[in-house]
């Protein structure tokens, strides 16, 4: 911990804004790329992407369309922002350096996701106004956004409250850590207490980006790490800037936007399991996540044990007591804070509340999961369908898969779009490939006697999971077996992919869209057409984040940053991160596209 670095020496240094941003624009007008150079490079604007035709084969395509098509529906796509309370005791960042499966448990732009967020919603926001005109010359107007899910990265409350702050608009406040005091306890000596409580009060940042607070070490643990305050000993962070004051400025409030137009949500596994894998079973775990001891890089454990280990390994052993135990014997002290309780799907719903969707949960369906069930759908207009899924693997893992009484409840939901000539897109968190978990919900464990946060909540059987590509009676299957399903949007992956899925004469796209917590953080609109000539057009436009692309020059106190300059940052701090996947933009077939199909009806 430190205190912020203050001053307005840091508003003077700031550089200059670029005169074309993002905002207001999309990456038809301008696309953002990486300036030359080696080593920790900065952005730079690009020219536009033209948008690309594709068909399925055998689909003629006419000349004029444009000339009497429709618009049947017009939408938004946000998706992993990872909203992340990066001082939370819950969180497994310290292994990061593994590398392999285990990466990604800490990034170097988090601790200003909700800043990114906010200027993903703004960018959304003006640009209402579809790209595409009808038959008749006129625009749609951007009806409504889904979420496609891990808009919280640790099943916290404060994380769920601040993602929905930002997309509903208000104040939010970034920083975790609540004075100590009798209802909010931490057993150490009467100094750490003092020296924790002037922590809260001067908002300052605790955690592994914070050299500071585990000083001592060998210089492989701090490697692993971007500190904005202080230099690597080395190490893939070595090039990268300094901002001083970065983290404290970080945690200031400051007003979101909110969205112009509804906004409905699905689950993925973030925001269902603890750092998106384990399930919130292990009482030792929840506790750990409100109380006051956060795990540090440290002599006695060394990230390199868990070198090569899978995802299964990896979290079989941090959820072992007995490991648990062992790490928090060398933990250091740290601000509690009762807000960072992990959330029972019940809960996450409460706080979500039934205007994004959750209210449109069928009743029977409700009545039958004692609460549990977050998958619904919802009518747009006459003709058109959304169908929300829900396919976090309770039992644990990151990958996905459906319990036996959705897939039952999504089959019917099918047939009867189909009987009433309705065009169905259907979303969900997890890709096909990526629903290919086999753990049930059972294996999270009983809720019995006590129910509490990570069991089995739902009384339901589970069995048989059905998987998205593999097994018997598959997602793709039932989607492939209904041609009214005309799109599958996804995320998950943190890339932009669309692919063609089609047996024979049916198909549909899935349309799965990059995160907005690793490059190249965007988001994604998506128009259905009426071509009126038996086909069905599909545009979609990806927008970058509406902050400036040309960041603060490197150096620069960081104390009179503005949200979207620290979003900026966060955008070539996200681009140059070791871990990155490059390749996450996709295909320029994977982004501005028009996506045409044979007309199901």
């Amino acid at each position: 911990m430190r205190s912020a670095v203050l001053g307005a020496l840091g508003a003077l240094l700031l550089a200059p804004v670029a005169a074309a941003d993002p905002a207001g624009r999309s990456t038809t007008d301008e696309t953002i790329r990486a300036a030359s150079g080696s080593g920790y490079v900065a952005l730079e604007r690009a020219g536009g992407e033209k948008r690309q035709l594709r068909r399925p084969p055998g689909v003629r395509v006419d000349a004029d369309r444009d000339e009497a098509r429709r618009s049947l529906a017009f939408f938004g796509q946000l998706t992993d922002p990872q909203i992340a309370d990066e001082m939370s005791p819950a969180r497994v960042d310290f292994l990061d350096g593994a590398g392999g499966e285990i990466k990604s448990s800490w990034r170097p732009q988090e601790a200003v996701g909700l800043q990114v967020f906010d200027q993903v919603v703004r960018n959304v926001n003006a640009n209402r106004t579809s790209e595409v005109r009808d038959g008749r010359g006129k625009r749609a107007k951007l009806g409504f956004v889904v979420s496609t899910g891990d808009l919280a990265d640790n099943q916290q409350l404060n994380e769920t409250r601040w993602f929905k702050a930002v997309l509903d608009g208000g104040r939010v406040d970034p920083f975790s850590g609540k004075p100590i005091s009798a209802a909010n306890p931490c057993a150490t000596d009467a100094n750490t207490v003092a020296a924790l409580n002037a922590a809260v009060a001067a908002r300052q940042y605790t955690g592994v980006a914070d050299y500071d607070d585990y000083p001592g070490l060998p210089a492989d643990r701090y490697r692993a790490f971007w500190d904005p305050d202080a230099a690597p000993p080395g190490g893939p962070y070595a090039a990268f800037p300094r901002y001083p004051g970065f983290l404290e400025r970080a945690q200031q409030p400051f007003t979101a936007a909110g969205l112009d137009v509804p906004w409905y949500n699905a689950r993925g596994n973030h925001d269902g399991l603890v750092q998106g894998n384990a399930p919130a079973s292990v009482d030792l775990f929840r506790s750990i996540a409100t109380g006051c001891l956060k795990v540090f890089p440290s002599l006695g454990l060394d990230p390199a044990q868990f070198a090569g280990a899978d995802e299964a390994e990896a979290f079989r052993r941090i959820g072992d007591p007995a490991f648990i135990t062992t790490l928090l014997a060398g933990a250091r002290p740290v601000p509690p804070d009762p807000d960072r309780r992990i959330l029972s799907t019940v809960e996450y719903k409460r706080e979500i509340g039934n205007g994004h969707g959750y209210g449109r949960v069928d009743a029977a369906e409700r009545r039958a999961s004692d609460g549990n069930a977050t998958y619904y759908a919802f009518r747009p207009r006459a003709g058109v369908e959304l169908i929300s899924l829900d396919t976090v693997a309770e039992g644990g893992g990151s990958t996905g898969n459906l319990d036996h009484p959705q897939y039952r409840w999504l089959e019917a939901k099918l047939k009867a779009a189909k009987r009433a000539k309705r065009l169905v897109i259907a979303y969900g968190h997890h890709t096909l490939a990526t629903l290919s978990n086999t753990r049930t919900d059972e294996d999270a464990g009983s809720c019995a006697p006590t129910p509490k946060p990570g069991c089995d909540a739902d009384p339901r059987r589970s069995t048989p999971i059905h998987r998205g590509t593999k097994g018997n009676a598959t997602l793709r299957a039932l989607f492939l077996k209904y041609p009214n399903v005309i799109a599958y949007v996804a995320g998950h992956t943190h890339d932009n992919r669309i692919d063609l899925v089609r047996r024979g004469k049916s198909g549909f796209w899935q349309i799965n869209t990059a995160s907005h917590a690793d490059t190249p953080q965007q988001s994604r609109l998506i128009e259905v057409m009426d071509n009126r000539d038996g086909t069905l057009s599909l545009f979609t436009t990806v927008l970058d984040h509406a902050a400036p692309i040309a960041a603060p020059a490197p150096g620069t106190a960081a104390a009179g940053f503005t949200e979207s300059q620290l979003a900026s940052v966060s955008r070539v701090l996200a681009w140059n991160d070791p871990q990155a996947e490059r390749g996450a933009r996709g295909r320029t077939l994977d982004r501005n596209t028009e996506l045409l199909l044979r007309d199901p009806r």
